[in-house]
């Protein structure tokens, strides 16, 4: 048999398939156990009353349980094996929130319509006020913490690979920034090729994805190499703690993503986890960043050059942070500024709708921004013509209005 399972904030409810009510757990207006039994739920913890309750129903013979609350089919499916099923838009559950009043009166239960939307409207504002608060205070530091370490990571690589490539072309000096830019690539090929003899076809080929032209020409300047013959082994610790580095970088990042997915999902969806921590750091925190005007996100970063055009007339930044978004980064330089008021907006919106735990709608905003950007390139295909003096020329209303 099986039997619809239906929680409310009164309390939980099963019917059969005639919808009667079989059972039911009152919450007597206990607000602490009304709270306690959907923290436990989203927690995936199970409360003693549910669990009675859920097995008063297993011995009266139910063995299929129908449920409309995502979590609470999870935990009674995940954690106590029972066999269940997801079914949010069955008639069943709708009738009964719709006339939950009429069914409260079936267990001797007498509320108005009013005082039911008036508990309703008190829980639900503090279950979103904990839940905000929850969020908060558990992410949003460590993410700030996270990014900023990622940053002085970085910094810290980019530093030390400087002074390997300083002392590494002591030994192999034909080895040149141009030939490998990417430094934990070089880093690489220190620890694992060091000698020259070691650059063979075969070798470099096993370990690096070069072209084949690439691996000859290595293997020719190792050949004529005129570098001094050194130790290397003090080289190679020196470049393996760079690839330590970068490996523990990689690892804070993925716990990042794992984080932004948790607390921020529709910024993390725009503007990808860094740059999308990078702005909650700057701001300070994601409620602040919510509550931040679009003006505003578009220049945090830029906040030198900004003080700097207030004070001298310089050129007004267009961008801050976000720049280091893809789309921005990537996209023509007189279309830049436009494309960032864009993005700066749905940013503002994303980070609203995280901190006030909304739905998901990252992936409605970023087709939005796709329309918008390619809105733009279409509008402007061409960049804007300047004067002598280097500033874009605008005609004047009077200009542009035809004489009659």
């Amino acid at each position: 048999m099986k039997c619809f399972i239906i929680d409310t904030l009164e309390g939980i409810f099963a019917l059969d398939e005639g919808a009667n009510i079989i059972n039911f757990r009152d919450f007597n207006d206990d607000y602490k156990r009304i709270f306690q039994f959907y923290d436990s739920t989203e927690n995936k913890i199970i409360t003693k009353d549910y669990e009675e309750f859920i097995v008063e129903l297993k011995n009266s013979g139910f063995d299929e349980f129908i449920f409309d609350n995502s979590d609470l089919e999870s935990l009674s499916s995940e954690n106590m094996g029972f066999q269940t099923r997801l079914e949010i838009s069955l008639l069943e559950f709708k009738n009964f929130r719709l006339y939950l009043e009429n069914q409260l009166k079936k267990i001797g239960i007498s509320k108005t319509r009013n005082d039911i939307l008036t508990k309703y409207k008190t829980i639900n504002e503090e279950l979103i006020k904990r839940k905000v608060s929850e969020v908060s205070a558990q992410y949003d530091t460590i993410i700030i913490q996270i990014i900023e370490t990622v940053d002085i990571i970085k910094k810290s690589i980019n530093l030390f690979s400087a002074r390997l490539k300083e002392w590494y072309g002591l030994y192999f000096p034909e080895l040149t920034d141009k030939d490998v830019e990417d430094n934990v690539l070089l880093a690489k090929m220190v620890s694992v090729l060091g000698k020259r003899e070691n650059y063979t076809i075969d070798k470099i080929s096993e370990n690096f994805t070069f072209n084949d032209e690439f691996i000859k020409d290595l293997v020719r300047k190792a050949s004529e190499s005129m570098g001094a013959d050194i130790d290397l082994k003090a080289i190679q610790g020196y470049a393996n703690q760079i690839l330590s580095l970068d490996s523990y970088m990689q690892e804070l990042e993925e716990y990042l993503e794992t984080l932004m997915l948790k607390s921020a999902p529709n910024l993390n969806s725009i503007v990808g986890p860094l740059v999308g921590a990078k702005l909650i750091a700057k701001a300070g925190s994601l409620k602040k960043l919510a509550y931040m005007p679009a003006s505003r996100i578009q220049l945090l970063g830029a906040e030198k050059a900004l003080y700097r055009f207030l004070k001298t007339g310089e050129k007004r930044p267009k961008h801050g942070l976000i720049f280091q978004w893809k789309q921005i980064r990537g996209s023509k330089p007189y279309l830049r500024g436009k494309i960032s008021r864009i993005i700066s907006g749905k940013i503002g919106l994303a980070s609203k709708v995280d901190y006030f735990s909304g739905d998901f709608i990252g992936d409605v905003f970023s087709k939005e921004i796709e329309e918008k950007i390619k809105e733009i390139e279409e509008k402007y295909p061409k960049p804007p013509k300047k004067n002598g003096d280097g500033k874009t020329s605008k005609p004047r209303k009077s200009q542009q209005k035809k004489k009659k």
